[in-house]
């Protein structure tokens, strides 16, 4: 028999990434259930209705919640198991059809939001990234490894469209002044062939974002972590993530790193990050006035690692 559970108001009944495989149908009360647009990245917000079902994909499909939901004002859920809704719905057909019909929609709405995404994609010239990179190590005064980089994409790119600047780059990466006045080397140039052809490591961008840090300049940090979470490097991109929050929270843009912490526990559910995301989710809740939730979020946090949370054991 499925459970009647009651929530207090600005309780969470789940968060994406969960694994709970339960459905859940809202009796009495308010939820919110917020995700991920897939086209533009923004925080959706959508209100579940008394008398609807929720959780009915990730729990048949047995996949991590790819949604959080909020509870808005005190309220009361069913929640069955996975064999006490199949079989409930063996009995209900007309529950079947109305939500064969949701599902339909939204694959469709997929669809088009994918359509959209495949036909709006940009192609960029491969040498744009290399060029982005030496100029950042040249902008925070590390001219040496803004030659190599420069060094490279000569080697890669003799043609480029950035050839110009590039030797510039070169010239000053070669020579410094020693304290006399005499020319010394500032780096010795590789000519082995970098791992990838068309972009930096992601390692070097990583690098130039925490000096950038360092240096508080928290913007031009930020642009740098979003390169790294943009590349291919899974474990670095997930450092990226969390560090990219931090800028927001450092720069006051407390609904935007909400948005960009639901989008990484969406993308990385079982992720060893997603405590110390969801602190910094919390921080940025208290920041909003918001402490039920931030407290909601630091509990969950706990319950994952109590390293994440601030004098947590």
């Amino acid at each position: 028999m499925p459970k009647a559970i009651q929530y207090k108001s600005n309780s969470v009944i789940y968060f994406a990434g969960d694994s709970d495989y339960r459905v859940f149908l809202l009796q009495k009360g308010k939820l919110v259930l917020s995700a991920i647009d897939i086209e533009t990245g923004v925080q959706i917000n959508e209100y579940i209705r008394e008398g609807e079902f929720f959780g009915v994909k990730s729990a048949l499909g047995k996949f991590p919640r790819e949604e959080s939901v909020m509870v808005v004002a005190d309220s009361v859920c069913l929640a069955f198991s996975t064999p006490e809704f199949e079989l409930f719905a063996q009995n209900n057909t007309r529950i079947v059809m109305k939500m064969l019909k949701v599902f339909s929609n939204q694959l469709r709405h997929i669809h088009h939001q994918i359509e959209s995404i495949l036909k709006s994609e940009e192609q960029t010239n491969p040498d744009d990234g290399m060029y982005s990179v030496a100029l950042a190590f040249s902008n925070a005064q590390d001219f040496g490894p803004a030659g190599e980089v420069a060094m490279r994409y000569l080697q890669l790119f003799p043609s480029g469209k950035h050839t110009t600047e590039m030797k510039q780059l070169v010239q000053r990466g070669l020579v410094r002044q020693d304290g006399d006045g005499r020319a010394a080397p500032n780096f010795i140039p590789q000519t082995t062939q970098p791992r990838s052809e068309t972009e930096a490591k992601p390692e070097d961008i990583y690098n130039i974002a925490e000096k950038f840090e360092e240096q508080g300049k928290i913007e031009d940090a930020f642009r740098q972590y979003q390169a790294v979470i943009n590349g291919s490097d899974e474990n670095l991109k997930q450092k990226a993530y969390l560090k990219a929050v931090k800028c927001l929270y450092k720069t006051e843009n407390y609904n935007k790193g909400i948005q960009m912490g639901t989008g990484f526990i969406n993308s990385f559910p079982s992720s060893p990050v997603i405590p110390f995301i969801l602190v910094e989710m919390g921080n940025c809740y208290k920041k909003l006035d918001q402490l039920n939730k931030a407290e909601a979020f630091y509990a969950k946090a706990s319950a994952m690692n109590p390293q994440a949370v601030p004098g947590g054991n």
